[in-house]
């Protein structure tokens, strides 16, 4: 694959990525923007979708072994706001494909679900988006069905209920893609309702859901 023109030399560099990813991730981007700090916004000062929380915990990994943070970006000893602000697409592409699609495989779930897990995992976290799936995939099953434990882990019962469900007619993958909505609004007004001044989000949190799986 060629370099694309928004690596450059400070960049973390991902070559692996598949032509799914590609897509996903450029999608999702348009999705979550550029830099942003609302102070009434729990999920922080955030960049690419890209939260300090997340970064703090995510960007302390060491490939080069040089002794300092990879995201320690301004290499001052810490991971604060400061390399937030100097975060680049590639380092945001680097972290959505190592923490996101490679960690729960998305690669393995089919379209356009996989990108729906993909997309809530990046917003909310992925265990979260595993949960998710469990609750759409537990919402379409038949009464006397053993349910599937919602522990957010995409292992494999979870594949194989998620294989059977779409082996059938009905509900099949149109009932999960609305079930899977579903369980991201039921996420989004538990969020507004135990923290109220989360409220002036809510609207456009309902319409990032309402969006999911749309035009795959």
């Amino acid at each position: 694959m060629g370099q694309e023109s928004d690596i450059i030399a400070t960049d973390i560099e991902v070559w692996a990525w598949s032509r799914r990813f590609g897509v996903a991730f450029d999608r999702l981007l348009g999705v979550e923007g550029g830099h942003v700090n609302d102070p009434v916004d729990r999920g922080g000062e955030t960049k690419y979708g890209i939260s300090l929380r997340f970064l703090a915990s995510e960007g302390r990994i060491d490939l080069d072994a040089d002794g300092i943070a990879d995201f320690d970006l301004d290499m001052d000893g810490d991971i604060d706001g400061a390399d937030i602000r100097k975060l680049t697409i590639g380092d945001a592409r680097y972290l959505y494909h190592r923490c996101f699609w490679r960690r729960l495989d998305i690669e393995l779930l089919p379209r356009p679900i996989g990108e729906m897990v993909f997309d809530q995992a990046v917003n909310g976290g992925a265990r979260a988006a595993g949960k998710m799936l469990q609750q759409s995939i537990n919402a379409l099953l038949f009464a006397g069905q053993p349910k599937l434990v919602v522990d957010g882990v995409i292992g494999p019962a979870t594949r194989s209920e998620l294989a059977q469900l779409l082996e059938q007619p009905h509900p099949g993958m149109p009932g999960l893609v609305g079930a899977f909505r579903d369980a991201a609004k039921l996420r989004y007004r538990a969020i507004a309702s135990a923290d109220p001044s989360q409220n002036r989000f809510l609207k456009g949190w309902l319409r990032r859901a309402d969006e999911l799986g749309r035009n795959w």
